[in-house]
């Protein structure tokens, strides 16, 4: 499900999420009726719903993150299972199941050169989150052009 060399978040019913990905080509892979999207309250980011999704773990809410450059800085994932009790104090039987996909697929490690992996319980709904999120410094194509731009901006000029 999460790919411990590049991050990358995939299921059975081939949906794939990338790090920095563009948000327009994976929501043209899903049925429009599956998707939703809110704005967060950072200018330009955004939050987007894209249904259920099946794993080699199970059913998982999905959810993604993204920046102003509409790539996916985040993503989100809720296990879906009836056995759940809303009342359990801070979700932590599905904390549990998270925390077991964490050492099952990247063997306990949380920090990554592409980024970082952690769960994260909402408060407001009591529900446990497994939580991508991809580092601004990683190796993707096409996410570089704009670092590379921010630091040669700030970079002096060699004195001869």
């Amino acid at each position: 499900m999460i790919a411990p060399s590049t991050g990358e978040v995939g299921f059975d019913d081939g949906l794939r999420i990338a790090a920095h990905t563009l948000i327009k080509p994976l929501l043209a892979s899903l049925p429009a009726d599956a998707v939703s999207v809110r704005p967060l309250p950072i200018e330009g980011w955004q939050q987007y719903a894209l249904g259920e999704h099946v794993s080699s773990f199970g059913d998982f809410a999905v959810e993604v993150a993204t920046g102003p450059e509409e790539r996916v800085e985040g993503v989100f994932l809720s296990h879906r299972h009836s056995f759940y009790d809303p009342t359990t104090p801070e979700d932590s039987e599905r904390r549990a199941f998270h925390e077991g996909v964490i050492a099952s697929d990247l063997f306990g490690q949380q920090e990554f050169p592409w980024g970082h992996v952690f769960c994260r319980i909402d408060r407001a709904t009591n529900r446990d989150w497994l939580v991508v999120i991809y580092s601004p410094f990683s190796s993707v194509p096409l996410h570089q052009r704009e670092v590379y731009r921010i630091l040669m901006a700030h970079e002096s000029t060699p004195s001869e």
